[in-house]
């Protein structure tokens, strides 16, 4: 039932956006360049007419890529359409997940906590729907938190170092592991060190930085991508409208997002400590983060709102309510989607396959 609701529901976008729109959504068609060039700036240079420097693209990291480059070559596809597939793909599975990992742990409706992954947050309707590497991250992210939770320490660390070769944000699994290592030795004055697999989570991401030098002669290159890293030295930036990544005034659904963010997480810290304080961590950057998208910044930390609240999803006036949100949230999702595209005038370099 929760995969026919995410693909009917993704279909249902599609019929009305287009699927030309969907393809040219923000960041798909870069990550498609990665997909086809692996950071190969000759390849890039030759094949795409983005305005974007040649710099710019390891802020993109490889896994997401490298799959839809792997399923495009296995089934003749091209990038655009294997992109989709695995994004649709890992929503599934990310609500899946959702719904075991609230099973086995014995949390508040797990039924419903995973198709409010799906729909609730208003941005992830979209995201879920286009070319993007989000639901494999946060599926990764919920693997890895499960894996912590039942102790399987090892398995729950290599989820994490997939999560970090996907994106950036997935570093901070390895500071709440951290965290969550220190509180324990305060609690119980012994050393867990079960837990020692967590410190391949940065040891991928030094090997990443190895792989781009490799391929672009600058270990740094993910911090030499461009204005890429939107993090301020003082929280709560993102209100000062002249910020090159905010530039409007309008702002006061981020006051919301703040306000549900941090409530989720601090229920959430009261039935799980390794959720919470992961979600605690993620949550403290995000009020560092000075860009308008906050909505997608935040998504990796729905799963944990989500459990924070999941208890009031027991309530009749509360599941009327969300599911009356449907209708504007269909609304707000082919909106946003109609418009968040990249110009696109030469498609020849996507449209072929990898065979």
């Amino acid at each position: 039932m929760i995969a026919l609701l995410c693909i009917f529901s993704s279909v249902l976008v599609w019929a009305d956006v287009g699927i030309e729109k969907i393809y040219r959504n923000f960041d798909g068609p870069y990550y498609a360049v990665v997909a086809k060039s692996f950071y190969d700036k000759t390849i890039i240079g030759s094949n795409f007419e983005f305005s974007q420097p040649l710099e710019y693209y390891p802020a993109h990291f490889p896994l997401y890529p490298l799959m839809s480059k792997t399923l495009s070559s296995l089934t003749g596809l091209n990038i655009l359409r294997t992109m989709l597939l695995i994004n649709i793909g890992m929503a599934i599975i990310g609500s899946i997940l959702i719904f075991e990992s609230f099973t086995n742990l014995k949390w508040p409706q797990p039924f419903l906590s995973a198709v409010a992954w799906l729909f609730l947050w208003p941005r992830m309707w979209g995201v879920r729907s286009i070319a993007s590497p989000e639901t494999l991250f946060m599926s990764l992210v919920i693997a890895s938190l499960w894996m912590f939770e039942k102790k399987k320490y090892f398995v729950s660390s290599l989820f994490g170092c997939l999560a970090i070769l996907t994106k950036s944000p997935g570093i901070l699994l390895f500071v709440a592991y951290g965290l969550w290592f220190i509180t324990d030795y305060l609690k119980t004055k012994k050393l867990n060190l079960k837990v020692w697999p967590i410190i391949l989570i940065p040891i991928t991401l030094v090997g990443l930085f190895g792989f781009y030098y490799l391929r672009t002669g600058d270990f740094w290159a993910y911090f030499h991508s461009g204005d890429n890293i939107h993090l301020q030295l003082l929280p709560f930036k993102v209100f000062d409208s002249t910020q090159p990544w905010v530039g409007t005034f309008w702002l006061e659904d981020i006051i919301w997002i703040y306000l549900l963010g941090g409530l989720g997480v601090f229920y959430a810290f009261k039935k799980s400590h390794v959720w919470g304080l992961f979600g605690g961590v993620f949550f403290t950057t995000i009020l560092f983060v000075s860009h308008r998208d906050i909505s997608r910044y935040a998504l990796p930390i729905v799963p944990v709102v989500l459990l924070g609240f999941g208890h009031l999803f027991e309530r009749k006036e509360v599941k009327i309510a969300l599911t009356i949100l449907i209708i504007p949230l269909f609304f707000y999702t082919v909106n946003f989607l109609k418009f968040n595209t990249v110009s696109i005038s030469n498609w020849a370099p996507f449209l072929t396959s990898s065979r």
